[in-house]
């Protein structure tokens, strides 16, 4: 058996595998290696065989100690994560990918494919991706590019403290081939911005996005957007609630959530097709 490890390339050995990202945990289990993960965070729960998985602490607090007791050959992690994982062995091969923007993400897959000896499988997934990412966007070119803000994080009961999603991620890109234009033109990845700010960037749609909002109800949201109604959004009842969690993840599903933009920034188009996604 020593022998054959040794002749063996280690991507054909059995793996232990722990996914420091829920994006990352489910690249994995779309790539059919679902089994070869022994650890992920506690807030990777898709698909529904990752919430059985051995948690080894959230995203940035993950506990090294529990990491390493799960004896992993790999880690799965993002450029974050590098400095808590200079404490690992080194025995234990640490494969770091970026999930900035969709480019990154594509490119990851391949990494991933190759480490988990599913090089086959993570050249499918992306080629998918990109055709579904490239027919979405042919259905929407003839379309007026709709001025979207991502409100990504602020203080649960009031418009304070608040975050938007910038031109540099993954999910601007898929705004990009869903048939819309990020309303805030800056060069700031994720800014801090005002209230005044987001009138005077005046989105035609408000998406709220972000993961504090558990046990708030929709009511109590558009509530607090309602006296603003000379933002183009809010006047046209244009403010929408996303509490599916795919929405923040870079990971095999992107494709689905840009369809999902598309959908809702240009329904006609949907409704003229009569199908789940627009004629290219």
């Amino acid at each position: 058996m020593a022998l054959l490890a040794l002749l063996l390339p280690a991507a054909l050995l059995p793996q232990r595998v722990v996914s420091l990202a829920p994006g990352l945990t489910e690249i994995v289990f779309a790539l059919g290696r679902g089994k070869k993960l022994v650890g992920v965070t506690r807030f990777c729960d898709f698909p529904a065989e990752a919430k059985g998985i051995a948690k080894v602490g959230g995203f940035l607090d993950f506990g090294v100690e529990a990491l390493v007791a799960l004896a992993p050959d790999i880690v799965l992690a993002y450029p974050e994560h590098s400095a808590r994982l200079r404490a690992l062995p080194p025995r234990v091969r640490v494969v770091t990918v970026a999930h900035d923007r969709l480019s990154d993400l594509l490119a990851s897959l391949e990494t991933i494919g190759r480490e988990l000896n599913a090089a086959g499988e993570a050249r499918r997934l992306a080629e998918g991706i990109r055709q579904r990412l490239a027919r979405l966007s042919r259905g929407v070119a003839a379309e007026k590019r709709t001025r979207v803000l991502f409100v990504a994080g602020r203080n649960p009961d009031e418009l304070r403290n608040m975050f938007i999603v910038g031109r540099n991620d993954f999910l601007n890109d898929l705004l990009e081939a869903a048939g819309g234009t990020n309303a805030y033109p800056g060069g700031v990845d994720y800014p801090n911005i005002s209230l005044e700010t987001v009138i005077a960037l005046d989105p035609e749609f408000i998406f709220e996005i972000s993961a504090h909002y558990e046990g708030i109800a929709d009511e109590r949201i558009f509530a607090l957007w309602k006296p603003l109604s000379m933002v183009t959004a809010v006047a046209a009842g244009q403010v929408r609630v996303i509490r599916d969690p795919s929405w923040l993840r870079p990971g095999p599903r992107v494709a689905q959530v840009a369809e999902e933009l598309a959908r809702i920034l240009h329904p006609r188009l949907w409704l003229e097709a009569g199908k789940g996604r627009p004629r290219a």
